[in-house]
């Protein structure tokens, strides 16, 4: 199986030559390297399956890859040829774009590890580590140093959660913390994973680039589809395992007469009720975006003809520009909640719903822009042929535009009391 990253990793490297090791035709700036490779302790002892410690060991093809010194390119990948806790790893090296005392580094299995959409088990987490080492020579590729040490960047737990009464069995997870990576190497943002069947045990890989002690928050639901929330304070240190025992508090069905900034469920999805008087009077608006597993997740992206296939629990809905209107006079502010930055609206003293600045899907190319700066939220209501309307915000105001109709924008659903 692949390593748990709990273990340091030691890599010895054999220099490339310039005589055997160089590709054919490669233009003396492509070399074919081949090294050892060892795990050091061959056990996790934090962790166990089954009352059975997790062997650290390579598996056959278990991959290294190298990265320039600003991030921006990936210069090969070196592969495991035997599984165990030795190997040599083989690859192709491109030093097209290294110079003499440039420090690479070294990511074990992936460049941009990604945290989100966990599954919960202990068999599904992978290792991350990473490692430099200083370039000697571009012609032929040496190193200054023959060995690596291969640092881990994430801690694992086993986390168990109950209500007052009973353990609960998590079926779907939420996490955010400041400082939580969601993908990369930095990336923050929350954390998420659906099991593939109800389980009292979850195992989570989490990296967080805090060493000081953090506010965890978390949103859990069952197979029976209740949810619950709570927080809990701890420190995860990257590269150890600890085992968590967290108590929720398990949310309230609403209905029609729910008090205004109520925190309850209706239709299988967490909501606060608003008052918005008028003519659209009090709603339920969801505290989490379409697709997403906690407040401060993203979730999906969605084209405005994606609006009528959302496939949203009955009674749920994707509100209209008027709404989203009425929305934007109620008291707001621009904050960063768990490390995520969006706006708040305070619905009630203590109550709030929060909105991450999750940018949009620019089409055709998918490549996701105004991140972390920007939010773009769908109505249903149409402006034109090509354009739609809906609820935008940066850090200076919020107020509701016109959009390209083929971009993907997330979508925060209504329900009526």
């Amino acid at each position: 199986m692949k390593s748990l990253c709990g273990m340091l990793a030691v890599l010895a490297f054999t220099a490339c030559s310039n005589d055997s090791d160089e590709a054919a035709g490669s233009g003396n700036h492509i070399w074919h390297v081949s090294l050892t490779a060892s795990m050091g302790d061959a056990t996790n002892r934090a962790l166990s399956a089954d009352g059975v410690n997790i062997a650290a060991s390579f598996a056959v093809d278990d991959e290294v890859v190298v990265v320039d010194a600003d991030g921006s390119t990936i210069v090969g990948t070196l592969k495991a040829q035997t599984a165990g806790e030795s190997t040599t790893l083989s690859g192709v090296l491109d030093a097209t774009s290294l110079a003499e005392n440039e420090v690479v580094t070294l990511h074990y299995l992936s460049a941009t590890p990604n945290y989100d959409g966990q599954k919960g088990t202990l068999a599904e987490i992978s290792s991350y580590a990473v490692g430099t080492l200083k370039v000697k020579t571009v012609t032929p590729l040496t190193f200054e140093s023959t060995s690596v040490s291969l640092a881990p960047q994430q801690s694992i737990t086993k986390f168990t959660f109950k209500d007052e009464s009973s353990d609960i069995s998590v079926k779907t997870f939420g996490i955010a913390a400041p400082g939580l990576v969601q993908k990369g190497s930095a990336t923050v943002g929350a954390v998420t994973g659906t099991l593939s069947s109800a389980s009292k045990e979850v195992y989570v890989a989490l990296r967080n680039t805090s060493t000081t002690q953090q506010i965890y928050s978390f949103y859990i639901q069952d197979d029976d589809g209740n949810w619950y929330k709570g927080t809990k304070n701890a420190t995860l240190t990257n590269g150890k395992n600890y085992t968590a025992s967290v108590t929720l508090t398990k949310l309230p069905t609403l209905n029609g007469s729910s008090e205004k900034g109520t925190v309850g469920v209706i239709g299988k999805l967490p909501a606060i009720v608003i008052d918005f008087s008028g003519t659209i009077g009090k709603k339920a608006v969801a505290l989490m975006n379409a697709g997403a597993l906690c407040p401060e997740h993203y979730g999906n992206y969605y084209t405005f003809a994606n609006l009528s296939s959302l496939g949203l629990p009955i009674g749920w809905y994707v509100p209209t520009k008027d709404e989203f209107d009425a929305l934007v006079g109620k008291t707001n502010a621009w904050v960063t909640q768990n490390g995520v930055a969006g706006r708040q609206y305070t619905i009630v003293t203590g109550k709030t719903l929060f909105f991450p600045a999750a940018g949009y899907d620019l089409d055709p190319s998918h490549s996701w822009t105004d991140v972390t700066t920007l939010g773009y939220y769908w109505s249903l209501t149409s402006a034109s042929t090509e354009l739609g309307y809906c609820y935008s915000f940066s850090s200076a105001n919020n107020n509701t535009i016109s959009h390209d109709k083929d971009d993907g924008l997330s979508v925060r659903p209504f329900h009526n009391l």
